[in-house]
């Protein structure tokens, strides 16, 4: 440093271009030398070729998230916000890594050791490096492969996006299982319920009036024809009456939440539409050797033309 603050940076200390034509020489002799040994390395890098699958989430990405309730019919066909996230998001999941990790034995495939003390760690940074996807500007997904192998690749990326249906329709299909062993017992109590009353009706009917219950009011619906009747019948009856009514409503309304249940429970969806699939890549996409022999020859020279063009500069202040 004391050697660098008694040099007197000077516009007339030194030409740089006097620099280049004195030494030209050598800068072209390391440059042809930095050359040789950037291209012979850059070629004992493996190639790796990148395949690309393009998608969109469809809408039963978005509708899961209602079908207990009203469906929201004015969401996009293709490119919904939250539908991308909700992708995205399986795409980062463990059921996805896991897949891909016990298929192609991605352990061996990226070369770490079993004995290695990180090894987990090592794979979750080669899968994130060489497995990328990404939301684009128009709201699509875009799954980027790179391998080694081209059919590797592209078989690889192509079976990522065909597993995103699978595992989002397990996860539907787990909640709707669950939902379903759940609203079963409501129906089923709410179903012991209604039947009670219903026979309560029988007897009260019976012994209190000397009349049946109305046909309509059996089978799960009440009709309309016992309201003109219901003069006729004492205050009990009518108090079960209503509670029927009441009871078999809510029935009806557990029926239909244990259809929808029992639909997803058994449901298999696309949640996904491919724009492109695929495809064996047929040219490298790392390393770029002209890339890598250009900068290392660049940076090498002007490395060299630094110290040359300093030397020059401490030369001169000490005469």
């Amino acid at each position: 440093m004391k050697l660098l603050e008694s040099v007197r940076f000077r516009a007339d200390s030194v030409n740089l271009l006097d620099v280049v034509v004195r030494y030209w020489k050598f800068l072209l002799a390391a440059g042809i030398t930095v050359f040789i040994i950037s291209a012979a390395a850059s070629l004992t890098i493996t190639p790796l070729f990148r395949s690309t699958v393009v998608l969109y989430p469809t809408t039963n990405g978005v509708e899961t998230q209602t079908r207990f309730g009203i469906q929201n019919t004015a969401n996009p066909l293709f490119g919904d916000e939250t539908a991308t996230e909700k992708v995205l998001q399986i795409l980062k999941s463990d059921k996805i890594k896991e897949y891909l990790v016990s298929k192609y034995d991605l352990m061996n495939h990226y070369g770490i050791s079993s004995d290695a003390k990180f090894r987990y760690t090592m794979l979750d940074a080669r899968m994130k490096k060489y497995i990328v996807s990404r939301k684009t500007q128009y709201n699509s997904i875009e799954i980027s492969v790179l391998d080694k192998d081209p059919l590797l690749a592209a078989t690889m990326a192509n079976d990522i996006a065909v597993q995103i249906d699978t595992v989002f329709n397990q996860i539907v299909r787990d909640a709707g299982k669950r939902s379903y062993s759940a609203i079963s017992n409501s129906y089923n109590d709410q179903f012991s319920m209604v039947k009670s009353l219903e026979d309560s009706l029988d007897i009260v009917a019976v012994n209190g009036s000397g009349k049946s219950v109305p046909a309509g009011l059996k089978a799960g619906s009440v009709s309309s024809s016992w309201a003109s009747a219901a003069g006729h019948y004492d205050p009990e009856f009518l108090r079960l009456i209503n509670m029927f009514e009441s009871e078999n409503e809510n029935l009806s309304a557990i029926r239909s939440r244990l259809t929808e249940a029992k639909m997803l429970a058994e449901q298999n969806l696309p949640y996904t539409h491919i724009i492109n699939k695929a495809n064996v890549p047929e040219k490298k996409a790392l390393p770029r050797r002209s890339a890598i022999v250009i900068a290392s020859v660049l940076s090498a020279m002007a490395v060299m033309f630094f110290f040359l063009a300093l030397s020059e500069m401490i030369a001169r202040d000490e005469k």
